[in-house]
């Protein structure tokens, strides 16, 4: 169980009533003050001056305040200033602020801050076109060249204010004289006064921003005159008003005037306006009007601080004739007669008919904490009281419908039928015809209640939604995303279903396409607590938050709502205390009624600004290397950092005048993310143990739901050289080359041990060749040698007259010799020292010289080179080689009937040696010959040693042979 307490909370946020009337209570209109108790320095802003970050700087009598829209940065004469007293202030090209006071001139930079001039009481400080700094000492006009002043003579004329106009040109104003124009580096009378202007005491020059021949000066005691075409006449002038102080002209182009009774803003069409005490303002004098670069306009209230006016889209009734009437509501609504209701929290019930606010005295009513106001289709006036049930009046007379229960009742809407849902925290109450029907058995405590159709009611809980069908909780209705959201309005706006959440903002459910959309701060709205919803004639959604009232419109293009950016009015509305009446818009807050304008004049708003305040860069290992950039407008600088500089803090400040609560940030580190952040309250993002590369830290603000501009800060992690591309590189080319190197050393190795073991081999048979040489010859040699010498022994023996055995004697002494000589050849073969080219070539050549030895033909041999014994051949190719010329020398003999044969042998550049056989027999046709065994053998072998074979010949001219080989070196 809650206690009664607990269900008001539920039921709305208790306020404070605000009586009322449209056409006959004061209005108050909307100003925000910034004062003392906010942290403005002294009371009294003598200046206000816009940098160029959007800041404010407020000259005072107690030192001069920097203010971002949330906080007061101040400095003083315990500071560094000359003088408390603060009449001017400038920004130059070098975003250094320049401080005019009652001792001179003051420079602020870095935080820091210096004396430029000390001397007299220094005011009006401009800047020109150029940048360069000019301002007015006793009257008398000078500019800041190189940290000092330089006067310009005027011959002792007295120069009253200086001022630009919006083309940025400088003029200056002449007591008694004219209008002077800077044009380069000289002054030059512009435009002279009027005769009857010449007496005048001017204080002030303004130069209208719509129309370039309009000039408004500001007469100490007299009056707002207009200097159109060297033409004058009296634009403002109120007998009320003693002395006028300040002159400024708004976005729209209307005029403001500040003097000792407050401000008025007079209208282009001529309505005037005071602002005092009794709207909104103060009753002080006005000392200055500044608008702002967000078309903002401030007010400098002596002893009151500054006044932000937030404009008149909403403004708040808080007097009835005179009558203080500050009470809470929770209710409004309209009868038949369009009179108003408004229920009030511990105040009780209110009627205003348009003339008169009448407090309904009745017992039940007096004083009584009111929890709903409704209005029936019929216009009957429901009204929920606490501890006494609820009422309806029907024009005529109240009338108790329910009487006191244990849980007050909070909400009422009428069905389609025409039946009354009567709704509480536990349960909800349903009336028609007379009879009474309980519905329970939802979750959470109900808040809120919306006719959905003929026979289906939803219910906004503390945990959501629950579907009444048929006066019973249907359980299978879910809408997933608003599970567990506190729910605690609920509207139809076209095809959404809108619901007003607390902490979630606003949720909005296509009932055609089921399609979820939610809109929070980060949208536009004030706040994600939402309280009231309401539809004006225009099909705008209006929503009260916890800070302040939103309009919407929907964008069909977009499928959306969009947020309409207006003058923040920070109240905290009520629930369902929210009504369309007439041509507004009737809100209940804590501190009284709003009024909202449907229909507002549209105001070009700026959007934010952001800048990069600092960055903090610091060094891994030595604290003394830290560093602090300040960027100061240098956000396209690149700036190179150490690899040991790797943790960066960046510090920045989004400036939004207009709404500055309503101020996040979205940032990325372009290089690490991918994306912008979710929106952040934070001014300073923290990046530690950043990786070597080139990034940019991008960062924006929005607030109601537009978009700043985006600052960004670029920089470049130098990597160590062990982690740079270059040495990644060269160390990957060196593991290769260590790699390919190790291998390499074990083919070599292995290699020299085959080498080594091929060697072993090669002698192992050079051993074996020899030996079986040796064996050879001492074995066969001597066993043919005694063949021969016996068959001379038998030839002599046998009979002259055998002749048949003289023959076969004859034979086995031939072929004994044959052998014989075959057997040389084979010991030439297997003796090692014939592997090499130049044995093999000798060979050939004996063997050529034995063969044509008395045959009548001539055999040579050339080229056959002692160099060549370092040649070492295999006795494969020796044998290959011998057999080769053994079977071309025969077929020379056999068949060519020459008389010359010439072996030549020719080394070549291919590092080849070519070997020419060439005789002058009688040749033969190519074409027309068979190939016989012995050229097939010689092809044959010479495939073997890998050795190329050519022949040509001419028939009667000769034949010529060559082979080419790569001879096979063996060491």
């Amino acid at each position: 169980m809650c206690s009664k307490l607990s269900i008001i909370k539920v039921s709305f946020i208790i306020s404070f009533i605000l009586l009322f009337s449209l056409k006959l209570s004061a209005q108050s209109y909307n100003f925000t003050n910034y004062s003392l108790k906010d942290g403005l320095p002294q009371s009294q802003v003598m200046v206000i001056y816009q940098a160029k970050d959007r800041t404010l700087w407020l000259g005072t009598f107690g030192g001069v305040s920097n203010f971002d829209g949330r906080e007061f940065t101040s400095y003083s004469k315990a500071d560094g200033l000359s003088s408390n007293s603060v009449n001017s202030i400038v920004e130059d090209n070098e975003g250094r602020m320049l401080f005019g006071t009652e001792r001179g001139i003051n420079m602020l930079k870095k935080g820091k801050i210096s004396t430029l001039y000390l001397g007299q009481v220094v005011t009006h400080l401009l800047k020109d076109k150029k940048g360069v700094v000019w301002g007015l000492t006793e009257h008398q006009l000078f500019k800041v060249v190189k940290g000092k002043l330089v006067f310009y003579p005027f011959k002792n004329k007295k120069i009253s204010t200086i001022k630009a106009d919006r083309h940025g040109d400088l003029f200056a104003l002449m007591s008694g004289e004219g209008i002077y124009k800077l044009n380069g580096d000289k002054w030059q009378l512009n435009q002279a006064l009027p005769h009857e202007m010449q007496a005048l005491a001017i204080r002030e020059i303004l130069f209208d921003k719509q129309a370039d021949n309009k000039i408004y000066l500001l007469a100490y005691q007299k009056g707002i005159y207009l200097l159109q075409n060297g033409v004058s006449k009296l634009f403002f002038q109120n007998p009320d008003i003693d002395t006028y102080y300040s002159l400024e002209q708004d976005s729209k182009g209307n005029m403001w005037v500040g003097s000792e009774r407050g401000a008025y803003l007079i209208s282009k069409d001529g309505t005037i306006i005071k602002f005092n005490g009794e709207n909104g303002l103060s009753d002080n004098q006005v000392d200055k009007i500044f608008s702002d670069a967000e078309n903002n306009i401030w007010i400098s209230c002596f002893s009151d601080g500054i006044y932000k006016y937030e404009g008149d889209a909403f403004i708040r009734y808080n007097t009835f004739k005179g009558q203080n009437v500050a009470y809470p509501i929770s209710g409004i609504a309209a009868d038949k007669n369009d009179r108003l209701w408004i229920g009030t929290y511990n105040r009780g019930l209110f009627k205003y008919d348009g003339n008169q606010l009448e407090n309904i005295n009745l017992p039940d009513f007096m004083g009584k904490k009111i929890y709903f106001v409704y209005a029936d289709k019929a216009k009957n006036v429901w009204i929920s009281v606490y501890n006494n049930g609820v009422w309806k009046y029907n024009g005529k007379q109240f009338i108790q419908v329910l009487k006191p229960d244990r849980y007050e009742n909070s909400s009422i809407v009428e069905d389609l039928e025409g039946g009354i849902w009567i709704n509480g925290p536990i349960a909800s109450t349903y009336l028609k015809d007379g009879k009474t029907q309980k519905i329970t058995g939802f979750d959470g405590y109900s808040s809120c209640i919306f006719p959905l159709s003929k026979d289906s009611i939803l219910l906004g809980t503390s945990k959501g939604l629950t579907l009444i069908r048929n006066k019973k909780a249907d359980p299978s209705f879910k809408i997933k995303q608003l599970d567990n959201v506190y729910v605690l309005s609920i509207i139809k706006h076209g095809d959404n279903l809108v619901f007003a959440t607390l902490g979630d903002g606003i949720v909005t459910w296509n009932v055609k396409t089921k399609a979820i959309k939610r809109y929070v701060v980060a949208n536009g709205l004030n706040s994600n607590d939402i309280y009231s919803l309401a539809i004006d004639y225009r099909n705008q959604l209006w929503v009260g938050t916890g800070r302040g009232i939103n309009k919407l419109t929907f964008n069909k293009a977009e499928n959306g709502y969009t947020v309409f950016r207006d003058h923040p009015l920070i109240v905290e509305c009520n629930q369902n205390a929210i009504l369309p009446y007439k041509n507004s818009i009737l809100v209940g807050t804590i501190t009284g009624l709003v009024r909202c304008k449907v229909l507002t004049s549209l105001e070009a708003k700026k959007n934010p600004f952001i800048h990069i305040q600092e960055v903090g860069i610091y060094h891994k290992n030595d604290r003394s290397k830290d560093l602090s950039l300040d960027l100061n407008g240098r956000g396209d600088k690149f700036y190179k950092l150490n690899y040991s500089q790797n943790h960066i803090s960046i510090s920045f400040k989004g400036v939004y005048l207009t709404n500055p609560e309503s101020v996040l940030y979205r940032y990325k580190l372009v290089g690490a993310d991918n994306d912008f952040s979710k929106p952040v309250p934070n001014t300073e993002i923290e990046y530690s143990a950043i990786r070597p590369g080139s990034y940019t830290f991008q960062v924006y603000a929005i607030a109601n739901g537009q978009q700043s501009n985006i600052e960004q800060f670029s920089f470049t992690i130098v990597p160590p050289f062990y982690d740079t591309i270059w040495f990644k590189v060269m160390a990957f080319l060196v593991m290769i080359f260590l790699i390919w190197l190790i291998f390499y050393l074990i083919f070599k190795t292995r290699e020299r041990k085959k080498f080594q073991l091929e060697k072993l081999k090669l002698k192992e048979q050079e051993k074996i060749r020899k030996q079986t040489a040796e064996d050879f010859h001492d074995d066969i040699g001597n066993k043919l040698t005694r063949i021969n010498v016996l068959s001379e022994i038998l030839d002599k023996k046998v009979d002259g007259a055998e002749k048949e055995q003289k023959e076969l004697i004859k034979m086995i002494r031939e072929n004994a010799s044959l052998l014989y000589t075959g057997t040389k050849d084979i010991l030439w073969a297997l003796d090692p020292h014939s592997d090499n080219l130049f044995e093999i070539l000798v060979h050939i050549k004996n063997f050529g010289i034995d063969l044509f030895q008395n045959t009548g033909v001539e055999f040579k041999m050339e080229g056959v080179l002692s160099e060549y014994q370092k040649l070492h051949l295999s006795m494969e190719f020796n044998r290959n080689l011998t057999l080769i010329f053994k079977e071309m020398l025969n077929n020379v003999l056999k068949h060519a009937n020459a008389s010359q044969v010439l072996i030549m042998v020719i080394e070549t550049d291919h590092n080849t040696i070519n070997i020419l056989t060439t005789d002058d027999g009688d040749g033969f046709d190519l074409g027309s010959v068979e190939r016989g065994r012995g050229l097939n053998n010689i092809q044959t072998r010479c495939k073997r040693i890998k050795s190329t074979f050519e022949i040509s010949s001419i028939k009667g001219k000769g034949t010529t042979t060559t082979i080419s080989t790569r001879i096979p070196v063996t060491k």
